[in-house]
């Protein structure tokens, strides 16, 4: 996300609160959802020029394929935040809803590259990129300003909002997981009220396997940004 309104950058890591993010920055700017574009949050049919959603433009994709001159990265204010890379799985797997097993989707449907879909915008390798890859060059050089958690997003996003605008920005709540089917027609249809669940922790979905399958994936992230399982 480029916002010449506020000259910052947002480097959004897919399932750490994105789209909450950048509402909150286009509401600052006086625009809806539906004119993210003018953010370069939009969709892309060409690989040469990024992913499937240029939303998630790696820190160093922005220069490399031309979206910032290097002067103008240098100037903005770039941040991101990062989440625990056993719990950003759990939510993958949740948020697509997947009629698989948890513990087939990380052994048998784990997505790669070939997964990305340019015509119906489906990145669903870059869904489960290590997290570092969004925000370090090959070198190993940290490209943004501040790094934020998911586990404390109340209060790093209050901080980095009021670094960039000088206030404390409100949070809108995004993008959780889609009721699908018919449940969710009649849901719509009756304006039924959602009933309080209790989502299971993280760590329930994991054995000794899968939480060593996580940990041997994902252990850059697991030493750069400070986790645990």
């Amino acid at each position: 996300m480029i916002s010449t309104f506020d000259q910052c950058l947002f480097v959004h890591i897919p399932k750490v609160a994105g789209q909450s993010i950048e509402s909150a920055f286009l509401a600052r700017a006086g625009l809806s959802w539906q004119q993210r574009e003018a953010f370069l949050l939009r969709p892309n049919k060409d690989p040469a020029l990024g992913p499937p959603r240029l939303a998630h433009l790696t820190a160093l994709e922005y220069l490399e394929l031309g979206y910032l001159e290097p002067e103008v990265f240098t100037r903005l204010f770039k941040f991101s935040f990062v989440r625990n890379p056993w719990d950003r799985l759990v939510s993958e797997y949740t948020y697509r809803q997947y009629k698989m097993s948890f513990k087939d989707f990380l052994f048998r449907g784990f997505p790669t590259v070939k997964d990305d879909d340019y015509a119906l915008s489906q990145d669903l390798y870059r869904h489960v990129l290590p997290q570092h890859y969004f925000l370090y060059d090959q070198e190993g050089k940290l490209l943004v300003d501040f790094v934020g958690k998911f586990e404390n997003l109340q209060q790093d996003f209050a901080r980095v909002s009021e670094i960039i605008t000088g206030q404390v920005l409100p949070l809108p709540h995004k993008n959780e997981t889609p009721a699908s089917g018919a449940r969710a027609v009649l849901s719509r249809l009756f304006k039924q009220k959602k009933k309080k669940t209790t989502k299971p922790h993280y760590r329930e979905y994991y054995d000794e396997e899968s939480r060593a399958f996580v940990a041997d994936l994902y252990q850059q992230d697991i030493a750069l940004f400070d986790y645990q399982f």
